[in-house]
């Protein structure tokens, strides 16, 4: 066997590391592939005799993916601040693995480490309550190469985390079935929205149809009981109108508790099909007995045809209003799939044609019309228009676009013009499709307190199965009242809802995660919503956080004898062939001022000072003190005045640069990394919340102290290393700070993953938003607070369906059982029963959907 490092590039989440290693492991000769997103290589061990670097290579290239050329180097360990070997990666590669401990579920292993797992999605059939939740996950729990099986019932799916290699999709697939359940390979993206809208739909359609056919027959039943029409209420067509309602309403309960005997386990279907049954006997026993002439003995218990169909109509009423309840609850990701069209019109052949997103390859162009929604992330090659980017950044205000500027899958083309787009991005590797996979990880995640509700329904429908034998004995043997005995335990059976619990935390993660996604909040794991609300601590990273995190001009002060025009044309002409961020800013700004410079010539760089130049024949430059003196130009005359403004400029954290003209200084630029727009106003809502802000930075403390006044941030920890930084987020733990780092940088990420919740800011840096747990779209500060409301109203709403899922049980199952009728005389007939179980879990349903109108800014 030989073994081989080739560099793999376009890779930007662990989504796309699975792509490649399944890529990899399917070819011919290949025993194993083990893909890193941090260094961005893939380790691949093969038989020399039946494959090559060649065919490595065209897997991955065939996946989407780029390798570079050669074998990729040894990673090496870099300190941070320290300058690289000749045999080191770029620092921005090769320090995060070593600085950011690797988290379970997002971080990346460390070189050298086992193979990476990969994430298979699974559509589950059949399940109903929480034990089939349990029994699906156990099952899959127990194929070997499983390393964690996460069922959701309220999304019907499974993400199952397996070693690559060791498993495959269809031994999940089998341990799902053998388990009395059906499961099938999810479906991928662009075909997931429509999928789910018509099952849920042809859902909610069985259920109607059979509330219909319920209330049909039943309520002949019913008029002819109130009536006092016999023959109407428990006679021979009150049998058979149960009957056909056992047969056709009760048919999806018997067919679930048939499947779970099979497999010797038992579930909601168990209790409803047993419940209706008894009931359903109890109807065929009495049209005997009057049949035959001897007393009924149901006037007393209620018991009877009218009984059972009442049962099966309400618990379908209340499956009817679960399944809808349960699409509005889930509809954020058909949301967000909805945002991208399911076809692109490419250019092929100087053809546009009408393609399937999942056909066009990077690098095709495609057109995007007016009022069309762009189907692809990619870089506009022709055209001008304004786009609708309010998904992606919140803001309202279109954008205007042209040639070089980047596009967004599912931004919409709102202007008049139409564009032309190189495509960058596959459909699977989009930002849009990037934030749906973190929002269904959401959607699948557990916080902690759902453990305890998952140790409880393991044992609760046998738990129900053996109060009910031991109600009927106990008023059969003891009280020596069979029909009171079987009425009180046909009400266990019926009453006993494990729907509560399975839907109580799911429902409100699908709530919580979809309104935080359409306010630019993405929670990776449904355990940040558990952690966030204990927060007593923020701290924020200064570059990119609190501040824009690019320089901006913020002043032109030009001398008497000239104009600021002036002052930013001569600055623009020589700084348009720089690539510095600085010379960036100030290019900006004139294309702001619509200033179009004629281009300077032999542009020279004076190392720690600036930039010289000539254009038509006239010396240029800009630069500080230093330049000046290189130039031989003076500070003097109408030019004294600028020395004073550039030493206030310097004090208020700015960069202060000199424009000259000529032999004379015209005038002064002044660069900052200014504060974002809502900073202030978000440290202050935090604060509001209770939290205690502080300032982490690796900046100069003059400059941090300096920015964090400007804020209202009073801790400030300045000219830290990212190690530095890591250490006081662990210093602030140890202090029994429950704490919150917000950051956008690689520097960032050992602080971030140190962190009780790490938030990342979604314009910065991959490793960031790879390392946190919450992931805010855009640069919107005040997002953070809104995350930790969004948070806390999430947590205390699970905490609501979880007591009222088990106060519930707790309270009406021994009502049922009767414990009540000796010193109270109440009593839970069996038609109240049902009832009540079928709004239990419409209620705790319903209590979830009130997230989307709670206040979160």
């Amino acid at each position: 066997m030989t073994e081989l490092r080739l560099p793999i590039s376009g890779m930007t989440c662990q989504h796309c590391v699975a792509t490649v290693t399944q890529a990899l492991q399917a070819t011919p000769g290949v025993e194993s592939a083990r893909v890193s997103l941090a260094p961005g290589e893939a380790v691949v061990r093969f038989d020399p005799q039946r494959a090559d670097r060649q065919a490595l290579v065209a897997a991955v290239e065939g996946a989407g993916y780029e390798v570079g050329n050669g074998v990729a180097a040894e990673p090496q360990l870099v300190q941070l601040g320290a300058a690289p070997s000749p045999v080191q990666r770029p620092p921005e590669v090769t320090t995060i693995a070593p600085l950011a401990p690797p988290s379970p579920s997002i971080a990346p292993p460390e070189p050298n480490s086992r193979p990476e797992a990969a994430d298979v999605r699974l559509e589950i059939e059949g399940m109903h309550c929480a034990s089939c939740v349990t029994r699906v996950e156990q099952a899959l729990a127990k194929v070997p190469g499983v390393e964690n099986a996460r069922v959701n019932l309220a999304t019907e799916q499974a993400r199952v985390r397996i070693a690559p290699g060791q498993v495959s999709a269809d031994e999940l697939i089998d341990a799902v079935r053998h388990s009395g359940y059906g499961a099938q390979l999810a479906a991928d993206n662009a075909d997931l929205g429509q999928r789910s809208a018509v099952r849920a739909a042809a859902e909610r359609r069985s259920w109607l149809i059979r509330l219909i056919v319920g209330a049909a027959l039943t309520t002949p039943m019913i008029v002819g009981h109130l009536a006092g029409v016999t023959v109407l209420a428990h006679g021979w067509f009150a049998l058979a109108a149960a009957t056909i309602l056992q047969v056709y309403v009760g048919w999806p309960f018997y067919l679930g508790a048939w499947q779970r005997l099979r497999h010797a386990s038992a579930n909601m279907d168990t209790l409803v099909a047993l419940g209706t049954t008894a009931a359903w006997s109890a109807g065929v026993a009495e049209a005997w007995f009057a049949h035959q002439g001897h007393a009924s003995h149901f006037g007393s218990t209620g018991m009877g045809s009218m009984d059972a169909g009442m049962i099966l109509t309400f618990i379908t009423l209340g499956k009817l209003l679960e399944a809808q309840s349960k699409g509005r609850a889930s509809s954020a990701i058909r949301r967000l799939l909805d945002l991208a069209p399911p076809e692109a019109q490419v250019l092929r052949n100087g053809q546009p044609q009408r393609v399937p997103l999942a056909q066009v390859s990077t690098g095709e162009i495609l057109l995007v019309a007016p009022g069309e929604k762009v189907p692809l992330d990619g870089k506009i090659t022709d055209g001008h228009s304004s786009l609708d980017e309010s998904w992606l950044t919140g803001e309202s205000m279109p954008v205007d676009k042209s040639a070089g500027a980047e596009v967004f899958a599912g931004t919409v083309n709102v202007g008049i013009g139409g564009l032309s787009v190189r495509v960058t991005k596959r459909a699977d590797q989009t930002a849009l499709a990037q934030v749906i996979e973190l929002v269904e990880r959401a959607q699948e995640s557990k916080p902690q307190v759902q453990r305890l509700a998952d140790q409880v329904v393991a044992s609760f429908v046998p738990a129900v199965l053996g109060i009910a034998l031991v109600t009927l004995l106990a008023w059969g043997v003891a009280a020596d009242n069979w029909w009171h005995g079987v009425s009180a335990a046909v009400s266990v059976l019926v009453v006993a809802c494990p729907c509560a619990l399975g839907l109580a935390t799911p429902t409100a993660v699908l709530v919580a995660s979809g309104r935080g996604a359409e306010a630019g909040i993405l929670i990776k794991d449904a355990q940040a919503l558990e952690i966030a609300p204990r927060l007593n601590t923020v701290v924020l990273d200064k570059t990119g956080t609190i501040t824009v995190g690019k320089p901006q001009v913020t002043a032109i002060v030009a001398t008497p004898e000239h104009e600021q025009q002036a002052v930013l044309d001569a600055a623009a002409a020589i700084e348009r062939l720089s690539t510095h961020p600085v010379a960036a800013a100030i290019v900006a700004a004139a294309a702001a001022h619509a200033i179009e410079p004629m281009p300077a010539e032999k542009v020279e760089v004076v190392a720690g000072a600036g930039l010289r130049a000539h254009r038509a024949g006239v010396p240029l430059g800009i630069g500080n003190e230093r330049l000046l003196a290189a130039l031989g130009t003076s500070l003097t005359g109408a030019a004294e005045s600028l020395v004073g403004e550039a030493q206030a400029r310097r004090a208020r954290g700015e960069t202060p640069l000199f424009v000259s003209f000529g032999d004379q200084v015209i005038g002064l630029i002044a660069v900052a990394d200014v504060i974002a727009p809502h900073s202030r106003e978000a440290v202050e809502r935090m604060r509001q919340l209770g939290l205690d802000v502080h300032l982490l930075t690796g900046d100069h403390r003059a400059t941090a102290e300096q920015i964090a006044a400007q804020v209202g941030i009073h801790q400030v920890t300045a000219e830290v290393l990212p190690d530095g930084k890591e250490a006081e987020v662990r210093r602030l733990q140890r202090d029994g700070r429950s704490v919150a780092m917000v950051g956008d940088g690689i520097n960032d990420a050992p602080a971030l993953a140190a962190a009780d919740l790490g938030i990342a800011i979604g314009t910065g840096a991959d490793v960031a938003i790879e390392t946190a747990d919450i992931v805010l779209v855009g640069s919107d500060l005040r997002l953070v607070p809104r995350a930790i409301l969004l948070s806390r109203a999430s947590l205390r709403t699970i905490r609501q369906n979880l007591a009222w899922a088990f106060g519930y049980n707790l309270v009406l199952i021994p009502l049922a059982a009767g414990l009540l009728w000796k010193p109270m005389g109440w009593t839970l007939p069996p038609v109240a029963a049902a009832a009540a179980m079928a709004l239990s879990s419409v209620s705790v349903v319903t209590n979830s959907l009130l997230l989307r109108w709670r206040r979160i800014d």
